[in-house]
């Protein structure tokens, strides 16, 4: 069977968990050293070029089966709570009420990391996920926030909530994706794939006999 040659790089990826990057690594065929660790301590601006950038945040602080605590921050020192994404992005580090920059975040915030990353890079385009709650009634707010700093930096944005089950994938797996591109490369033409039915089932893939 002939291979697909690949028509893209793998520049680099962010992970700190030293299982998931083996498996990831494994899995992918990718080298550990593509590994920049913890986003937090990466320095954007002096990254190898990209184009395009793809990932999303965790999913806890917006997830129904989650402590739902969004993107709040809490200052250490006077507990002031804040949504980093309503402060500018060059103040984000220090509570608005005092000025410590002694942060209790979320773990969401690696929403803000991704802006950061973008901010300096400016990828033609990128892809987010993140669960379907992130656009309902209690965190809207929020994910209007970070599209519209998308926009801000010079993006069209677009997105869609799509099920797994829409797309060969026999799960009922809601998630919200959406794409950004940069407003000169846009020709307004993007939509997302319509949904299909492959006919696989679960019963189709679990296996009869298993590793205990």
């Amino acid at each position: 069977m002939e291979t697909k040659k690949k028509n893209w790089k793998l520049v680099n990826f962010c992970e700190f968990d030293s299982y998931a990057t083996k498996s990831y690594c494994a899995i992918h065929d990718v080298d550990e050293s593509l590994n920049l660790g913890d986003i937090t301590l990466v320095d954007e601006t002096k990254l190898e070029p990209f184009n395009m950038i793809c990932g999303g945040s965790p999913c806890q602080d917006f997830s129904i089966a989650g402590e739902q605590k969004g993107s709040v921050w809490t200052c250490k020192d006077c507990g002031h709570e804040y949504n980093p994404l309503t402060v500018h992005w060059s103040k984000r580090d220090k509570c608005p009420h005092c000025d410590s920059e002694n942060i209790d975040k979320t773990r969401s915030s690696l929403l803000v990391e991704y802006l950061r990353v973008i901010r300096a890079n400016k990828p033609n385009f990128g892809i987010y996920e993140n669960v379907k709650n992130i656009v309902g009634k209690q965190f809207k707010e929020t994910f209007k926030m970070f599209t519209d700093e998308l926009k801000e930096y010079g993006y069209t944005v677009h997105w869609k909530v799509l099920n797994a089950k829409d797309y060969g994938i026999p799960q009922n797996r809601e998630r919200v994706y959406l794409i950004f591109i940069k407003k000169e490369l846009d020709n307004d033409k993007f939509t997302f794939p319509e949904g299909f039915d492959n006919g696989i089932r679960l019963r189709d893939i679990i296996e009869d006999v298993v590793d205990e």
